[in-house]
């Protein structure tokens, strides 16, 4: 008699995406997003800046680049005391990739609902996630209270990735205090996420040197009918200044079972193609592209001068 396979892995859904930018995400705004409702929010990351060479560069051997009053230098006072010239630090600015988190597969993101929401949350999303790294204390959670855990496949084109996505609804005043500064950026997220973070994360999660960046803002339309397909649409933008270009992004994603997720895909981008709509196939996802974005405008706010594109 063969043997059991035993139980699947556990693998709750796959999120297909499909994202467009620039001028191809104003287009399938106006093609596709409804012309009322709509949630709107703005959305904040965190990155370990000090760590990048977007962020505070070696000071006089002050750890994070600061100096003794706890300032981050300015290009002169870099310049003056230490080996790191203004030269040095326009390379570092014009530095792409290099997010210590992020390159790590750990993504923090926190989301305040602007208007009259009251609504909040934050985010531990490891992506790509490594299955070994999951205990069955986090395969055998779903939701409790505020916290909720889903594992999903995210397809993007030909990329394939898991990712554990942790969140947990903490509510538009706390997601407010740590932006501001008035709280410790670790208060917003749950006991259960801080424990998810340092059993399964590749790399040390240390909340009090992060960085706060943004905020983006959003809208997101859920349940959305694209002929048999229900979606959800997102348009992120990246508000522009005398110093910056304004930027957006627009995402369809679509969550389905794992069994004919292939098929739901091509009938999708099939769709859209037909509506003539040119997504984005470039490397990098969409949250990369967004926090080499605002890590780079972050880092000439800094040390000042440069465009941050």
């Amino acid at each position: 008699m063969p043997a059991s396979a035993g139980p699947e892995p556990r693998l709750d859904s796959v999120e297909i995406k499909v994202t467009f930018s620039g001028a191809d995400a104003a287009a399938a705004t106006l093609a596709l997003a409804p012309d009322h409702g709509g949630a709107r929010r703005h959305v904040y990351f965190c990155e370990a800046l000090s760590r990048s060479p977007y962020g505070h560069l070696p000071y006089g051997g002050v750890p994070y680049g600061r100096v003794p009053d706890g300032r981050v230098p300015s290009e002169g006072e870099a310049s003056a005391s230490s080996p790191y010239t203004g030269e040095t630090l326009a390379r570092s600015r014009a530095t792409p990739g290099q997010l210590p988190l992020l390159d790590a597969g750990v993504t923090l993101r926190l989301r305040a609902w602007s208007g009259r929401g009251v609504g909040g949350d934050v985010t531990a999303e490891l992506r790509p996630c490594r299955r070994s790294r999951l205990s069955e204390r986090w395969l055998d959670f779903r939701a409790q209270g505020p916290d909720s855990f889903r594992l999903a496949a995210d397809w993007t084109g030909e990329r394939r990735a898991l990712a554990a996505c942790f969140a947990s609804d903490c509510g538009r005043t706390a997601v407010e205090a740590v932006t501001s500064g008035s709280k410790p950026l670790a208060t917003a997220f749950s006991d259960r996420q801080r424990a998810f973070l340092a059993e399964c994360a590749d790399a040390p999660v240390g909340f009090g040197d992060l960085d706060i960046l943004g905020p983006v803002h959003t809208v997101d339309w859920t349940g959305v009918r694209l002929n048999h397909h229900e979606v959800t649409l997102e348009y992120w933008t990246l508000p522009g200044d005398e110093a910056d270009t304004p930027l957006e992004w627009f995402e369809v994603s679509e969550r389905v079972a794992p069994e004919g997720a292939e098929v739901v895909q091509a009938s999708l981008m099939a769709l859209l193609h037909g509506r003539g709509l040119e997504p984005d196939l470039s490397q990098g996802t969409r949250t990369r592209r967004v926090l080499e974005t605002l890590a780079a405008r972050d880092a000439a706010r800094r040390y000042g001068g440069g465009r941050a594109r």
